[in-house]
């Protein structure tokens, strides 16, 4: 699988600069690891990641929501889309050698027959690669540090709730946490390491407020960015600041993400 160049170039010209920053850094990990074919992604969504990061088709996405289907299709990253929920993809036994799920499984409710679908579509030795939140997701937010730092952590507990339900986190555990869950479903934890450390994270937090016209035009226009190559000219010295800004961030400790590598034995 060849991955494009100039990824965060590519990104800020298409999305809101804290999407792009994580996304960013996803894709770094995922340059250091083989992608072999047949490839699945689980909730591709708009496919914006594998447009961006990858430099050839995707084998098959998969989403339960049709107009994120609908961008999908446009962007033609993909042979082939599916409108499926994760835990019901109509292929067989073994039929992938590789899935992704980048960013997805915090927002499902009922993840394990998610990872138990996974494990069942996986050759013996394919490889599942995925990317969520960490314990410290919430805790790295402006509002969450302010009320701690002033003692408030009555209020900072309610306010981590209230983050959680906002962006529809269901799941952020430790990567232990993380294993546990993988294990129960038959997969062998090859890698798992946490990423964003909290000056990134808080940065991301504290850009998201200035999206609102993009996730405006994401609503009405089922896009984020409504002139991208107006956009990525005007983005240039952001990206110049945000490779100095995320160096090192796709491999920290105590990171308020997590990647992990499984393999199904």
């Amino acid at each position: 699988m060849q991955f494009n160049e100039n990824i965060l170039e590519r990104y800020l010209s298409l999305a809101p600069i804290p999407l792009a920053f994580e996304r960013v850094l996803e894709a770094r990990i995922y340059q250091r690891h083989p992608f072999r074919r047949p490839i699945l992604d689980v909730g591709c969504g708009e496919g914006l990641f594998a447009k961006v990061v990858f430099g050839e088709k995707i084998d098959t996405g998969i989403d339960p929501n049709p107009r994120e289907l609908e961008r999908a299709r446009a962007l033609d990253a993909y042979e082939e889309l599916i409108e499926c929920g994760g835990d019901a993809i109509d292929k067989p036994d073994g039929y992938y050698n590789t899935i992704f799920s980048n960013s997805v499984l915090e927002h499902i409710p009922d993840i394990e027959p998610v990872f138990r679908e996974a494990h069942r579509l996986l050759a013996d030795g394919g490889k599942f690669y995925l990317t969520v939140p960490s314990h410290r997701f919430d805790e790295y937010s402006i509002v969450n540090q302010a009320f701690c730092a002033v003692g408030l952590h009555g209020l900072a507990r309610k306010y981590r709730s209230f983050f959680n339900s906002f962006w529809r986190h269901y799941h952020c555990y430790t990567p232990e946490g993380w294993t546990a869950l993988a294990q129960r479903s038959g997969f062998a934890v090859a890698e798992i390491h946490t990423y964003g450390t909290k000056r990134i994270c808080l940065l991301n937090d504290l850009l998201a407020p200035f999206c609102i016209v993009s996730f405006v035009i994401k609503k009405l226009l089922n896009r984020w960015v409504l002139f991208p190559r107006l956009r990525g000219g005007v983005m240039t010295p952001v990206a110049r600041a945000g490779y100095r800004l995320l160096e090192g961030g796709d491999a920290a400790a105590d990171g308020g993400l997590v990647f992990m590598e499984l393999t199904k034995a």
